[in-house]
């Protein structure tokens, strides 16, 4: 999938992610971070930030007023459009907007927000060592299968503060169910082989987190020096009510049809002819109303340890 067609997909999935987030965890993130304030706002880091929805969400919810933001991202065409977006929606809803070079700043009688706008890998950029005890919270959504766990994860947890948050959301845990079935050998042949493709993918030089990443942060996450205080699934469930799907969400099953398109085309191990029928019955069942998708994933909320 193109940048252009990610831009979009992100932009469908946003409302099905607010749906999905596990709400005893996000209560658990509100309950347990300090209060900020103008004079001392958040040190926050976001990694894969794309194109602000997080942003956009954690000031829709009323949690994010006062902030310093760094949005780290390795798409450059992902934090100009966050820009755009965020400018745009941010003047929409009556607060003030002043945007340079490298950021963006939201403000109003009860936020003041700078936002910096930071193109780069994760890992490279969390490698500095003036990254290290900076943040009180640190996000990661949908990121985490990216990369490489035993790598990563405790360099970004050297980035927070003593008692710092990090709140991990929607790591895909290894489920992904198309209903209703259409040939169950088939179904089951394609899925498996969607999630492999996953488990093979690499960070570098090194094997990402894949199809498994919600138990494996869970795994590591101690002896990486975390403490984890709350998880609980988020899981995308999507259905059509009354043979229609509530907005954007049949186009958002169609992104996904691509990806796993896109993911088995060079596969050998599937015969061309049996996945073109399987696509092809799939986007009819969308034009239809009957297509119903179930995703597993997990949030998770916790802090460094101590000392």
């Amino acid at each position: 999938m193109d940048e252009t067609s990610f831009i979009e997909y992100l932009d469908v999935k946003k409302a099905i992610d607010d749906r999905s987030l596990n709400s005893s965890v996000w209560h658990a993130l509100v309950a347990t971070m300090p209060k900020a304030t103008r004079d001392h706002p958040w040190q926050v880091l976001e990694l894969g930030a794309g194109i602000g929805s997080m942003i956009q969400r954690l000031i829709e919810w009323d949690f994010l007023h006062f902030a310093c933001y760094i949005a780290l991202d390795a798409s450059p065409t992902f934090l100009s459009e966050a820009s755009n977006r965020l400018g745009h929606w941010a003047t929409h809803n009556g607060l003030g907007v002043q945007a340079d070079k490298s950021g963006l700043s939201i403000s109003d009688a009860s936020h003041e927000i700078q936002i910096q706008f930071v193109a780069q890998e994760a890992q490279q950029w969390l490698s500095a060592k003036e990254r290290f005890e900076q943040f009180d919270l640190v996000i990661a959504h949908a990121f985490l299968d990216l990369v490489h766990l035993e790598t990563t994860l405790p360099l970004l947890l050297k980035g927070l503060r003593n008692e710092g948050l990090f709140y991990f959301t929607l790591n895909f845990d290894g489920l992904t169910v198309f209903e209703p079935p259409l040939e169950e050998s088939l179904d089951e042949q394609i899925i498996c082989l969607y999630h492999r493709t996953m488990e093979e993918r690499l960070a570098g030089n090194q094997p990402s987190a894949g199809a498994y990443s919600g138990r494996r942060l869970m795994r590591v996450l101690h002896q990486a020096g975390g403490d984890l205080l709350r998880a609980g699934a988020s899981d995308w469930v999507i259905h059509a009510v009354q043979g229609k799907y509530p907005s954007g969400e049949d186009r958002f099953l169609r992104f996904l049809l691509q990806m796993v398109e896109e993911s088995l085309s060079e596969r050998s191990e599937i015969e061309a002819t049996k996945f073109r029928y399987w696509l092809e019955q799939r986007h009819r069942q969308i034009d239809q109303g009957q297509l119903s998708l179930i995703v597993h994933q997990l949030d998770l909320l916790g802090r460094r340890i101590s000392g």
